[in-house]
């Protein structure tokens, strides 16, 4: 699994969120109108993290793999995070294949949204690639998955998987820790058709 981890410093407006998470420039490089000079505000407001998977051989007879991501707007809350589940939906009434993002907040979904495809993985070493994208602005906190793509799948993600903590459960983003995200990957294979015996 590969991992890219960038920052933005620029505190956004919410008027501007579709372009602030989906691509826009405003906001990525730039400041905004009104906007103090980055070395008076290094407060960080946006964090995009570019993800590969390689899925080696799946069993789309079990739905194998399912994998699922953790994230949290701050290294000190246990309560509040994202999570992103691919190749399942575990509900009250689990589903299998596709994505699936949720907000999540004292073991309580508050947002969430479920792909279009429920299509499970079943192509050997798949390549996914997808971008997770997690901001603080106007005291929401919110986290999308955008330029998805995986041969399976096709492209994936965008403005609908949008969810979002209102109210934000941190002012900004300066508590985050790539390093959390990382630990946090979750893996669960079923047994090989030869290991079950």
């Amino acid at each position: 699994m590969m991992h890219r981890f960038n920052v933005v410093l620029h505190k956004p407006s919410f008027v501007l969120i579709v372009g602030v998470l989906f691509g826009g420039t405003l906001g990525l490089c730039g400041n905004l109108p009104g906007q103090k000079s980055l070395a008076a505000e290094p407060t960080v407001y946006k964090v995009e993290e570019d993800w590969e998977l390689v899925v080696n051989q799946p069993d789309a007879s079990s739905n194998s793999p399912q994998i699922t991501f953790f994230t949290s707007p701050s290294h000190l809350l246990e309560d509040s995070y994202f999570q992103l589940q691919m190749n399942y939906h575990a509900a009250d009434d689990y589903s299998s294949g596709g994505f699936h993002v949720a907000s999540v907040s004292d073991d309580q979904t508050v947002d969430d949204a479920r792909s279009m495809t429920r299509k499970n993985l079943a192509t050997n070493d798949d390549l996914i690639r997808w971008t997770s994208v997690m901001a603080v602005i106007d005291n929401r906190a919110l986290f999308a998955v955008r330029d998805g793509y995986g041969r399976e799948w096709g492209s994936f993600g965008g403005p609908d998987y949008l969810v979002r903590m209102v109210p934000s459960p941190v002012p900004d983003l300066s508590n985050y820790r790539y390093q959390e995200s990382m630990k946090s990957c979750l893996l669960y294979t079923s047994p090989s058709p030869r290991d079950r015996g």
